[in-house]
């Protein structure tokens, strides 16, 4: 039987990308937030004054030229071997260039360096929650709350580490915060929202992410979880429309597919739902909700080998939907079960 999940996809690795980048999640072209401010060490804590090759990695780091950055700090940690800023920059343009375990590495040996330095632990909880390391994460996080409580990336961080380990009140209490602390910031508004769909609270998340769309009209994302949120509120022919003016208006994303597939699903428009499932699967083949949906979908047609085949291919999937593992193994086991004689 095919279940609806109006939950929008990849909601912790939105969240975490998002708060990794400072929040600043882009999707469609021209749509991106301001950036929060950077400050890895509190202002009324002592630190090394930012002048030579520092000052110079850390205004390269900035201007997104990585190698120039990196040249920089290197020379000025051959002169200053216990310099933690230098350390930390060099594990940023390592994050940058997506190189995790040696970011993980510089975090870790920023932190050793000098304990107040919240903006490393911030940086290592987002790469453990990248690695699905999220009890590690939630630790980091919270010390770096504790060193920097109004940072409201590091808030973003921690919600999003709340989110992967279910702790939906507490994520929505630190995303709540975060917003008051940097208002009108678009991928902000949107988190709050994911928080709030989390506990099916589909006005307040509504309401967030009406937000999300006055800062950021583009939002792809934040499109496709005002859909979810008014299929959650039982609204399907508002959520049908928003979903088709998500299409016209930004550059759509999977998400955006996926969630007018669902509402088509609810509506009885199972052919439609298919159609918009393939057009997600054209944008992300390997996407573990694309590959649930329509294995769903066409176990409820009564496809039953097509069913089998996308059931086993989420199965292997590297991003499996956690919570629904067990009861897809439950119903291949049901699908290859050999008809009773009766």
């Amino acid at each position: 039987m095919l279940k609806s999940r109006v939950i929008v996809a990849l909601v912790a690795f939105a969240t975490c990308a998002s708060a990794c980048s400072g929040a600043n999640g882009n999707s469609g072209r021209g749509d991106r937030d301001r950036g929060l401010s950077d400050a890895p060490i509190r202002g009324d804590l002592e630190t090394e004054p930012m002048v030579g090759d520092l000052a110079l990695g850390v205004a390269a780091f900035r201007d997104e030229d990585w190698d120039e950055a990196e040249a920089a700090l290197k020379r000025h940690l051959k002169k200053n071997p216990k310099s933690s800023l230098a350390v930390y920059y060099l594990g940023l343009c390592a994050m940058q260039r997506g190189q995790s375990l040696p970011a993980r590495k510089l975090f870790l040996q920023a932190t050793a360096l000098n304990p107040q330095l919240h903006g490393a632990f911030s940086n290592l909880g987002v790469l453990y929650l990248e690695a699905g390391e999220d009890i590690a994460a939630l630790k980091v996080l919270q010390q770096a709350r504790e060193l920097a409580p109004d940072d409201p990336r590091v808030l973003a961080n921690l919600a999003a580490a709340m989110l992967k380990r279910g702790l939906w009140s507490e994520a929505v209490d630190a995303y709540k915060l975060a917003n008051k602390l940097a208002p009108a910031h678009g991928t902000l508004q949107y988190d709050l929202a994911l928080a709030y769909m989390m506990r099916q609270e589909w006005k307040l998340a509504l309401d967030a992410v009406e937000l999300a769309l006055q800062v950021r009209p583009k939002f792809a994302l934040a499109h496709a979880a005002k859909v979810a949120s008014l299929q959650g509120a039982g609204r399907l022919d508002d959520a049908l429309e928003a979903a088709n003016v998500a299409l016209d208006e930004c550059e759509p994303l999977a998400d955006n597919f996926i969630v007018l597939a669902r509402v088509l699903i609810a509506k009885g428009a199972a052919a439609d739902a298919e159609k918009a499932l393939n057009k997600a699967l054209k944008l992300s083949p390997d996407n573990a909700n694309v590959q649930l949906d329509l294995a769903e979908l066409l176990d409820a047609r009564g496809d039953k080998p097509d069913a089998i085949e996308w059931y086993q291919k989420f199965l292997k999937n590297k991003n499996p939907l956690p919570e629904d593992t067990r009861r897809v193994r439950e119903r291949l086991r049901l699908l290859k079960e050999p008809a009773s004689d009766s």
